[in-house]
């Protein structure tokens, strides 16, 4: 059974019980995947529309500032490669879902609507695979459930 044989329901309660994740979990570019057929098909058409049409993943690298941070950027599919686009940070802290430690990646705060809300968290499914959670870092909405989709080690990228 793989990550994408779970039900959304399943993914967010089993979120508590993975495992701390390192900033280095995080290192590299990922392939972005959606579980669930209502997500596999409303989510990239929603992306689209906020600004990352054709999106594939994230990258992330180790920040020549910061030694506790990431710098990343989101991918876009383009002309047979990939177009980097609207960076971000990743770091260790505390989640929303459950205060345990979690990847938390944000965007700056001038940031394009509604990425400037966007927090993405992460914590290993495996040794190449990460659970995220999306949540909108607005007062009133930060208890809402996380949002899961999957990043998978991009292999050659």
């Amino acid at each position: 059974m793989t990550i994408h044989d779970e039900s959304l329901r399943d993914l967010r309660r089993g979120w508590g019980s993975l495992a701390d994740p390192r900033l280095t979990d995080l290192t590299g570019t990922f392939e972005a995947s959606y579980v669930g057929a209502p997500l596999r098909t409303i989510a990239p058409r929603g992306l689209a529309i906020v600004g990352l049409p054709r999106w594939f993943g994230k990258r992330f690298i180790a920040s020549g500032i910061d030694p506790a941070r990431l710098d990343g950027v989101n991918l876009l599919r383009s002309g047979g490669g990939l177009t980097e686009t609207l960076p971000m940070t990743a770091a260790l802290g505390p989640s929303l879902a459950d205060g345990r430690p979690a990847l938390l990646v944000t965007y700056p705060r001038d940031a394009p609507r509604p990425w400037r809300w966007v927090r993405d968290e992460f914590r290993p499914w495996d040794d190449h695979t990460l659970l995220g959670m999306t949540f909108v870092d607005l007062a009133g909405l930060r208890r809402a459930p996380g949002t899961p989709f999957v990043l998978s080690r991009s292999v050659g990228r």
